[in-house]
């Protein structure tokens, strides 16, 4: 069922099995929910039009996985990052199992999984990249670099060597230390 067909308080019947009474008269309506993310003084209060289901023969009304989906999606805006059905549109857009376009962008397959579910919300680095894969010219220069056996170096970057001027006035420094000496001052 696509929700925006639905109006907000207007009832539509859906196939879903009541879980009270297992009868398929469940019926629908879009409801603003609000809900708090976040804890203490930073928590905030986020909004997001969620599917109310209600069993016509029990009276029974819940939520499901939809709702969930939608709260997650909210939270994802707040945050300014993808939210799930986004990072797994981008692998889909390219029609890569989950371990190819783990291979190409680096990735853990797990670290996906969990973005692509939802179970966990990406950090914003990663946020980024995941951005950037959007634009097929960048997919294809990781796939050119993967080709082509390019890796990071392995040890942290080259140190210049000291410049000899520095220990130069270095040594005079001492040279001129082990001369001094201090006088009686007179009165």
């Amino acid at each position: 069922m696509d929700l925006g067909e639905l109006k907000r308080g207007s009832q539509v019947a859906t196939d879903a099995e009541c879980p009270q009474c297992s009868r398929r008269t469940v019926q629908t309506r879009i409801e603003e929910a609000r809900f708090k993310y976040g804890t203490g003084d930073s928590a905030v209060e986020l909004t997001a039009k969620i599917p109310v289901r209600t069993c016509a023969n029990c009276g029974f009304e819940f939520t499901d996985w939809e709702a969930e989906d939608l709260r997650h999606e909210a939270v994802c805006h707040h945050l300014g990052v993808m939210a799930p059905k986004q990072v797994l549109g981008i692998r889909l857009m390219y029609d890569l199992t989950r371990s190819e376009f783990a291979a190409i962008t680096k990735f853990g397959e797990t670290s996906l999984s969990r973005w692509e579910t939802g179970a966990v919300i990406q950090n914003l680095a990663n946020d980024q990249l995941l951005y950037l894969l959007q634009f097929p010219e960048n997919l294809q220069r990781l796939r050119e670099r993967v080709a082509q056996g390019e890796t990071l170096p392995v040890s942290g970057p080259t140190l210049r060597p000291v410049q000899r001027k520095f220990v130069t006035d270095v040594e005079q420094h001492r040279e001129r230390a082990g001369s001094f000496q201090l006088h009686k001052a007179v009165a």
